[in-house]
């Protein structure tokens, strides 16, 4: 397969691994085309089934392209498979010949909206960690009163040691400058308290790491749970147990205040008519707060770029996630993080704990 030109990328969809099959997978690939997220020097991989893509890839004119190519893949890892499993006995699924693609360097990103568990394992034994990096970490845009925020990890490592939580701090500052803009991102550490020694021994030595860490990160310091809606920090860091806790309450809480305020609405023609009165609000709020809208999470601290989206996207929710790892791939996140990560851990090797 030839490589990209200067100017463009090579991704690979993982298209059989998500809730809404391939058929989906395929719609996100024409629209990703069609919206220009794909750009003409961009080259798309569709991993999966070939005669299967292939037909459903008829229904959409944009994907007859020669900057759309098709790889086969003769099986599909399941929601429930365990990680190991799909080792061992998957390795000719759309995920592991995704990755393997990535591996080789024919691709330059890896999407899929596969099995998390299995994403994060056979990534991170494909792929190995960046240099200094113990554990990879994933990284979710959040909505926030003003704008987004990142959340890390929300997932991929549930119990982290200090120094991972220091990592994952300078891993998603640089995330967010790619993401979001923001040239000097202000990073708070998750805890239930913001004096300090109120987080336990973990914390604690979280908090001491990141400020020896000086100018290399802007550490506002500990935050508690409601800063994180506010306009406190632009980073928000903890291990992957608390963030995925965070990620799927909200997620259920706005999905939960969308049908209490429709069946409420439907029942009560006053509600009805305060509901049209306010509709231009309440569409900015949804599309605001709609999950698909940020619909890919990186898993960063790997050599190579995977990103992951939600199982259940849909497929603005993978154009979503495709147009991420493309920004990504601009800034040349993944050289800058290897950097960082080098540095820190010097710091963090010349930093005895407090008594």
């Amino acid at each position: 397969m030839s490589q990209a030109s200067k100017t463009g990328h090579i991704v690979a969809l993982d298209c059989m691994g998500g809730d809404l099959g391939p058929s989906e997978a395929i719609a996100a690939a024409a629209l990703a085309i069609k919206e220009g997220v794909i750009s003409p020097n961009d080259t798309l991989v569709l991993v999966g089934h070939e005669d299967n893509l292939r037909m459903l890839a008829m229904e959409h004119r944009g994907l007859k392209s020669p900057r759309v190519i098709f790889k086969h893949a003769n099986s599909v890892v399941g929601s429930d498979d365990a990680p190991m499993t799909v080792l061992k006995s998957k390795r000719d699924s759309s995920m592991m010949v995704a990755l393997e693609m990535l591996k080789a360097g024919e691709v330059e990103a890896v999407i899929s909206t596969g099995n998390t568990k299995a994403l994060v394992a056979a990534g991170t034994i494909k792929l190995r960690t960046m240099e200094g990096a113990e554990r990879p970490s994933l990284a979710a845009i959040m909505p926030r009163k003003e704008g987004h925020f990142i959340l890390l990890d929300v997932g991929a490592n549930p119990e982290a040691t200090p120094e991972q939580l220091v990592h994952n701090a300078i891993l998603g500052s640089i995330y967010a400058q790619c993401s979001l803009g923001v040239s000097n991102p202000r990073v708070g550490l998750l805890t239930v308290g913001t004096e300090e020694g109120k987080g336990g021994v973990r914390i604690n030595r979280t908090h001491q790491l990141l400020k020896a860490l000086g100018s290399q990160i802007n550490y506002v310091g500990p935050i508690e749970g409601f800063d994180v809606w506010g306009d406190s920090c632009d980073v928000v860091v903890t291990d992957g147990f608390t963030g995925n806790v965070i990620l799927k309450t909200l997620e259920g809480l706005i999905y939960m205040l969308r049908d209490l305020i429709g069946s409420k609405v439907k029942r009560n023609p006053v509600y009805l008519a305060g509901g049209i009165a306010m509709f231009p609000l309440l569409r900015d709020l949804k599309g605001k707060l709609k999950p698909e809208r940020y619909g890919g999470a990186p898993l960063l601290g790997l050599n190579g770029l995977v990103m992951k989206a939600h199982g259940s996207s849909n497929r603005q929710g993978i154009v979503s996630a495709i147009r991420l790892g493309l920004e990504a791939l601009e800034h040349g996140a993944g050289k800058r993080m290897q950097d960082a990560l080098v540095a820190t851990n010097t710091i963090i090797s010349q930093t005895p704990p407090e008594n």
